[in-house]
């Protein structure tokens, strides 16, 4: 965040709070100084509220903007999670496939080495009895008959052999078939495991990241805030210096009083009072609150007029007031004309004005729910009943 005029308003709204304890020998040049300062101070608290509010906005969007990356973020970890709970399930039915594959593996072996043992054990027969081949054993027959029963179980040994053959070939394909087919799916298992989980890891990251961008965005929010309070008070302190200075300055030029006497009313064209002075439900807490005024009810771009002669001390737009004047009357008296048009404003900070004269036009800046006049007075610091002074 960058470093603020703030110091340089404290200070002033601290140092120039007291007046002059003598304004008539007061030099008007070091009271123009003071003025000089004041308008400065406020042109950089102005300044600095516009861009704590644009950087609100910023951090706000920000803000955002990370929550629905959250949210997205969070959809797709739920999503891989179950992927690899899914996974976890596949990789487990497929290691037990595997393990009966092995034990089909064992069976086909078994299978094999008792054929293999069968072979040996009819070739070692057939070496022990001697160079008899399957020729002597047909010539060796007594009849006929004998001839083509013999001639049968060679035919059966020889189906046997070749069965036998055959049934190993078979079982060594089965066998290195369901071996590679056991082995390439619990491979892809596993590459499709790893990736997921790597994915998962990523998605932690980001959520992480998300969520300590957010804290971090909203310590921003808090900070921002603080600082805003901090200039609006110091707008306000400085409202008041400048009230004073303009007033030590008028006192110095004129020796001026307020008399006392009735105001005029501030709106000549309406005097419709919409909320008095005093406590009442505030139209947007609907809590019960003190009013510092009385609110007139008019049209957009009503003329509004000073209440009586003084010097403008405030021309400018204040939170919650929107765009306000107040004029110094002399005597510690203080009128304020809030919640102005934008563009209202017709006077300037330090102009003399008149009892009667056009100073701005009603609208609705600020905390207003409509187009009025809110009008208050000041007794010194003190906010008093303005009725009492419109009455006089």
């Amino acid at each position: 965040m960058r470093k603020t005029p703030l110091l340089l308003v404290l200070l002033l709204s601290t140092s120039l709070l007291t007046p002059l304890s003598d304004v008539a020998a007061s030099s008007i040049d070091k009271i123009n100084q003071r003025i000089t300062q004041i308008q400065k101070a406020q042109r950089a608290a102005e300044s600095r509220i516009s861009e704590i509010e644009r950087e609100k906005i910023q951090v706000a969007s920000q803000k955002d903007q990370a929550h629905q990356d959250l949210v997205v973020i969070d959809r797709k970890l739920k999503e891989t999670q179950e992927r690899i709970s899914h996974l976890d399930i596949q990789i487990g039915q497929t290691t037990l496939k595997a393990q009966d594959a092995a034990a089909q593996l064992d069976e086909a072996t078994r299978r094999v080495e008792e054929r293999d043992e069968l072979l040996k054990t009819r070739v070692k027969v057939m070496y022990e009895m001697g160079e008899i081949s399957y020729l002597d054993v047909l010539l060796g027959s007594n009849s006929f008959g004998d001839f083509l029963d013999r001639l049968n179980t060679v035919r059966l040994i020889i189906d046997q052999d070749v069965r036998i053959l055959e049934a190993n070939i078979e079982d060594q394909k089965i066998i290195e078939a369901k071996k590679r087919e056991i082995e390439n799916h619990l491979a892809s298992l596993q590459g499709m495991y790893k990736e997921t989980s790597d994915l998962k890891a990523d998605l932690e990251r980001q959520q992480n990241e998300r969520a300590a961008m957010i804290a971090q965005l909203a310590a921003k929010q808090e900070e921002l805030e603080r600082v805003r309070q901090q200039q609006e008070q110091a707008m306000l302190d400085l409202m008041h210096n400048m009230r004073e200075a303009l007033r030590d300055k008028d006192q110095a030029l004129r020796q001026r009083q307020f008399v006392g006497g009735r105001f005029a009313w501030p709106v000549p064209s309406s005097n419709r009072i919409t909320s008095n002075f005093g406590y009442r439900t505030d139209p947007f807490t609907g809590r019960k609150t003190g009013h510092d005024g009385i609110d007139i009810g008019a049209p957009q771009g009503t003329t509004i007029v000073a209440a009586a002669d003084g010097v403008v001390v405030v021309a400018s737009y204040v939170r919650g007031y929107g765009n306000m004047v107040s004029i110094d009357h002399g005597g510690d008296i203080t009128t304020l004309y809030a919640h102005i048009r934008n563009g209202g404003i017709k006077v300037k900070v330090g102009q003399k004005v008149t009892k009667g004269q056009k100073i701005a036009e009603v609208g609705s800046t600020g905390r207003s729910t409509g187009p009025h006049l809110h009008f208050g007075v000041y007794k010194g610091r003190t906010v008093v009943d303005p009725m009492g002074y419109l009455r006089g």
